[in-house]
């Protein structure tokens, strides 16, 4: 097995743990509204919620940001310099967007003398 089926793998693996820890919190959210309408439907004047529902949303938060730290990949370098080594030095300076040869230069200094107008 390859170094780069063994990352492929790893990440598909990372996404699907993502996907389950997502699902729990889904769940722990559902299961702490249901509690919260329960007890104001009994007329609970504490409405803390159960320390299990805490536990279920704070444990898939966790499983969840450590699946997708796993699941990220290599990242890429942040330095201005490890970005630049990428162009060469005419990739840099060549502005394509500002080479503009359709302007109205023409009409302020006209490179041919007017001609004079046609007498009938």
């Amino acid at each position: 097995m390859t170094a780069s089926n063994a990352s492929d793998g790893l990440k598909t693996v990372a996404k699907a743990v993502a996907v389950v820890a997502f699902v729990c919190m889904l769940h722990s959210g559902y299961a702490a509204r249901e509690f919260l309408l329960y007890s104001k439907s009994i007329g609970r004047q504490d409405l803390t919620l159960p320390i299990e529902i805490v536990l279920e949303c704070l444990g898939a938060l966790g499983v969840m940001i450590f699946a997708v730290v796993l699941g990220v990949g290599e990242l890429k370098p942040v330095s201005y310099e490890a970005e630049m080594k990428r162009y060469s030095i005419d990739g840099v300076f060549s502005r394509p967007s500002f080479q503009v040869y359709n302007h109205r230069g023409r009409y302020l200094r006209p490179s041919r003398p007017a001609e004079p107008a046609a007498k009938d």
